[in-house]
């Protein structure tokens, strides 16, 4: 973690992958405190080797599913490797830097998508993973995507639940957004 001279704590950023390999975005300026420019540099570092390990477990359920495109089952096999974001050594990291990443790195996660998109879908992936793989059939692909624009419903069963229910009459589309932002405003 990263911290200013008033003593609050940063988001820690990440470098980018280059021809050349992963530049980190920590820098050393020798006027200022060296212990804590390391700690930071470390920091970063160690994150970079799970996140490059973790890009080697999402290649290897990427070799698995021929077909992606609106795979509820792929979508949650990626999001269940995406959870390593919830371990404490990624609090302080954005999830979309860690898609941005997974994307550069592993572009055949998503084929023929851009990356702004793909890092929208990843999102949607570890949401997905968060929802027990039993009620993934209660809702199609389209739904499950709408449903997953609003992170308070994957955090909260019973709004779940009333998303599902709203599902299972056909509703999708902007009907169905507006349905979950009814349920999210009005819990019932």
């Amino acid at each position: 973690m990263k911290s200013t001279s008033s003593g609050k704590d940063e988001k820690i950023g990440l470098g980018k992958k280059t021809n050349e390999g992963y530049k980190y975005r920590a820098k050393i300026d020798f006027g200022q405190d060296l212990s804590a420019q390391i700690s930071g540099v470390t920091k970063e570092k160690e994150v970079n080797e799970i996140i490059k390990a973790k890009v080697e477990e999402i290649k290897e359920v990427v070799k698995k599913f021929p077909g992606k495109e609106k795979n509820l089952q792929y979508y949650y096999e990626i999001g269940r490797k995406l959870s390593f974001i919830d371990s404490d050594s990624f609090k302080n990291i954005a999830p979309y830097s860690i898609f941005r990443r997974i994307i550069e790195e592993s572009p055949e996660v998503l084929p023929n998508v851009q990356e702004k998109v793909a890092t929208k879908h990843l999102d949607i992936m570890y949401k997905l993973a968060h929802v027990g793989k039993d009620e993934l059939s209660k809702a199609t692909w389209d739904q499950w995507y709408e449903i997953m624009k609003f992170k308070e419903v994957y955090r909260k069963q019973n709004l779940l639940e009333q998303a599902l229910d709203a599902c299972s009459s056909g509703i999708a589309g902007p009907s169905l957004r507006r349905k979950v932002q009814d349920i999210i405003e009005k819990p019932g």
